[in-house]
């Protein structure tokens, strides 16, 4: 077997093969960069070396919670809800939320109101929006970090 060539991924302390490899395990190994599956860490303060780390974001809360929650939740009137939905030829459009089927689209009759949960684009309660996909809003669960709950807000 003739091995002529150095592993560059041996030289980076990350090949995969070990003894088996076709190329050349020799030369110093550099640890410092990263390996396979491991994730970088943002520092916050460069001098601290080694400081806290910058967390990712909760995810927003989706329209079926936020449906299941006005279905739901006592403290809610779905007399006083509205839903923006995109509509595929007019754009967006509003309706009240009691004039939707939300069980499941495949058991319904195509003449029933219903919409797929990825159009729906905002609830509003009365006039103002309390959940909005756009703009990252939720009051309803506040799960985008929203100072006020959604029963202050009522």
């Amino acid at each position: 077997e003739d091995k002529l060539t150095v592993c560059s991924f041996y030289l980076e302390g990350r090949c995969r093969f070990g003894e088996t490899c076709r190329n050349l395990h020799e030369g110093p190994v550099n640890h410092q960069v990263k390996k396979t599956g491991e994730k970088k860490k943002k520092i916050s303060d460069p001098d601290a070396g080694g400081g806290a780390t910058k967390g990712k974001k909760k995810p927003m809360k989706t329209a079926l919670d936020v449906i299941k929650r006005i279905q739901w939740d006592p403290d809610f009137t779905k007399e006083f809800f509205t839903v923006g939905y995109l509509d595929r030829f007019e754009g967006v459009l509003e309706a009240p939320f009691t004039t939707f089927t939300w069980e499941d689209l495949s058991s319904l009759d195509w003449d029933t109101l219903a919409i797929p949960q990825h159009r729906i684009q905002y609830f509003k309660y009365k006039t103002d929006k309390v959940w909005d996909k756009n703009e990252k809003l939720d009051v309803v669960f506040g799960s985008t970090g929203h100072p006020v709950g959604i029963l202050q807000f009522m």
